[in-house]
């Protein structure tokens, strides 16, 4: 397993596939109300809290972030830590209400690289 630390900003599905592109922020498509039902769900469940604080931990993965929403659409998630692409995935996916999620935007920081999911989960190993 990988366990570098990886600090992402999460953003709704790109237009286009080409990783170049500057049209990245698009919000994703769900209200924030909607996604902290679907987290109470998430088994093991995480902890989240009504101001958008979310954490998921267990003895192989550490996600830790914010949910930040506004005009009823989450604009972008904020989420920190490590674990392999399945717990990153499930977390988003709980997040998202939405199975594909590969062309969602992700951010790299603090280099600022793009990536869709499907590159950065590459970056984190099976």
């Amino acid at each position: 397993m990988n366990e570098a630390n990886f600090h992402i900003h999460v953003y709704g599905p790109t237009t286009t596939l080409a990783e170049s592109t500057t049209n990245r922020m698009s919000p994703i498509p769900t209200s924030f109300e909607a996604a902290m039902q679907r987290l109470e769900t998430l088994v093991p469940q995480p902890l989240s809290e009504p101001d958008g604080s979310i954490a998921w931990a267990g003895s192989d993965h550490r996600i830790v972030g914010m949910i930040y929403d506004a005009a009823g659409h989450i604009q972008y998630l904020e989420l920190r830590g490590y674990g392999t692409a399945y717990h990153w995935r499930t977390l988003i996916q709980s997040i998202c209400g939405q199975a594909n999620i590969d062309r969602f935007s992700i951010m790299l920081l603090p280099e600022r690289q793009w990536k869709n999911f499907q590159s950065f989960a590459n970056l984190l190993g099976t």
